[in-house]
């Protein structure tokens, strides 16, 4: 399954993206787990505080912290 990883920084009210990646993974869980991969080796203009994952339609399949939590 293709999914798009979406690094940002969340200040207030307002986001900004820093970079956006897409990732080949199995499973949501698998995903999360590239992301989290990906964001100690990325060259990022800023560290990134949060982390958006969405499917090839762009729903959202989860938005958080940018070390990778998973939700419960």
């Amino acid at each position: 399954m293709n999914f798009f990883i979406e690094f940002y920084r969340s200040r207030a009210a307002d986001e900004a993206t820093l970079d956006r990646v897409s990732l080949e993974a199995p499973n949501l869980r698998a995903a999360l787990q590239g992301a989290t991969a990906l964001f100690h080796t990325l060259a990022m203009p800023q560290i990134p505080d949060r982390l958006r994952i969405c499917d090839e339609n762009g729903a959202e399949l989860y938005a958080g912290p940018a070390d990778g939590a998973y939700p419960v």
